[in-house]
């Protein structure tokens, strides 16, 4: 992934940057609207060379394919998942989230991928490849699953044949997937994948999104994160929330082909950027401007330290997942009167990052340890557009302890100032 300045005086004053993946690419920038941000992120934009080449940039190459490859492989299987909903299984954890195939295929893929795409041999190190990740095939591999065994099989390969890569057999999928298994920690280098994060959002036709990270000694040092159904321009953020609250049929039938995704990259040092997603060139998502098939423009993207009484806080559609009610009663303790941003997945992380929201909090039961796989590329992506992260007694997220964060219960993202009030907030509340 080739970062570079984007030539002219014109672009500079925009903070436009190349993101290439292909042979070439050019194009325009766009003017930020909050000119309250404008200066911060010039000046974040100056002081990161990405002429230079960061110290894992091939990694976040590599990773920015893989996710792009995912991402295509979800919107088929979206699209199947619609015409025949018996493409689930059931998963017998406490919130009885649903597997669709997609997210076995999605885990195999970017496994996969992250081993045998071209270049992957560079950015392999003496210790080998290890995968901390959601998904195992134990069903895939039992007699009850062998239709899904083959529908992920098939997804796989109509992905991989796609994209003029090799297809792979039934073993080899059935093995991406197993790579998962490693327990992470703190002594070696450990890719992080949740192959569908939001999986009741993606049943849903709402949002969802691939989170894949890079930790480097138990800290993450690169984020992408594939939002296929994202739009940022969209006037409602959660139209797609509200349409399959009130009508699955209008929701499948009015945005399934909307143009919309975007990529969230973020390297250690280096910031964080929003990119079309690209899922197939001369698709109605490319940008004109790009040289080749494949190229994009990306732009850095911060967040947006507002007054509380403009600021928009999100949480997850699902109950489940948080203690909505003590959200609420934080927000207002904390200034903050306007209505919360309902969205599922970690695409919370990348609207905030982009400052189309302010923060993002999450009370799940005090109970409930949190997977290192649902924070670690958005934690990375909004620390590098200039938030802060931390659990809900202001601790930085601790992912070098396995595949539990090694942090109190709760989640805190937001600008810094508003972050700390959340936090003063919180802690006068006494949960």
């Amino acid at each position: 992934l080739c970062l570079r300045r984007s030539i002219g005086a014109r672009e500079a004053a925009r903070g436009a940057i190349i993101i290439m993946v292909g042979k070439k690419a050019s194009g325009r920038g766009g003017q930020r609207k909050r000119v309250r941000t404008q200066a911060s992120a010039t000046a974040k934009a100056q002081s990161v060379s990405p002429m230079k080449g960061g110290r894992y940039e091939a990694d976040l190459r590599l990773a920015t394919e893989a996710v792009r490859l995912a991402s295509k492989l979800c919107r088929a299987s979206q699209l199947q998942l619609r015409e025949n909903e018996n493409t689930n299984q059931t998963k017998r954890d406490k919130l009885e989230s649903p597997v669709t195939v997609a997210d076995l295929g999605a885990q195999a893929i970017v496994s996969w991928a992250l081993q045998n795409l071209p270049n992957s041999g560079a950015v392999t190190r003496n210790d080998g490849f290890s995968l901390v990740a959601e998904e195992d095939s134990d069903f895939l591999r039992s007699e009850e699953g062998a239709d899904l065994r083959n529908r992920v099989v098939d997804l796989v390969n109509n992905t991989l044949r796609g994209s003029g890569l090799k297809e792979l057999t039934e073993a080899e999928v059935l093995l991406a997937i197993d790579e998962g298994r490693s327990e992470g920690g703190s002594d070696r280098r450990h890719w992080v994948l949740d192959p569908i994060d939001g999986t009741r959002g993606f049943v849903g036709n709402r949002q969802y999104a691939i989170a894949l990270a890079l930790l480097d000694e138990g800290e993450p040092v690169l984020g992408v994160l594939g939002c296929p159904n994202l739009s940022l321009e969209a006037e409602d953020l959660d139209a797609r929330t509200a349409a399959a609250t009130s009508s699955s049929e209008s929701s499948s039938s009015s945005q399934q082909e909307d143009g919309s995704g975007y990529l969230f990259v973020a390297e250690k040092r280096r910031g964080a950027y929003k990119v079309g997603i690209e899922i197939e060139a001369g698709s109605s998502g490319s940008d004109a401007e790009s040289g080749a098939p494949g190229d994009i423009l990306g732009h850095r993207i911060s967040v947006d330290e507002v007054d509380p009484n403009d600021a928009v806080y999100m949480e997850s559609v699902e109950t489940k997942h948080s203690d909505h009610a003590f959200a609420r009663k934080v927000a207002e303790n904390s200034g903050i009167n306007k209505d919360s941003l309902k969205l599922d997945s970690q695409v919370k992380y990348g609207v905030i990052a982009s400052g189309k929201a302010s923060a993002f909090m999450r009370f799940p039961d005090l109970d409930y340890k949190e997977w290192i796989w649902d924070h670690a590329a958005g934690a990375i992506i909004m620390e590098e557009a200039g938030g802060v992260v931390t659990d809900s007694e202001g601790k930085k997220l601790d992912f070098s302890k396995g595949r539990t964060l090694n942090n109190g219960n709760g989640i805190v993202a937001a600008p810094p100032k508003l972050h700390r009030k959340l936090i003063e907030s919180i802690k006068a509340l006494g949960r």
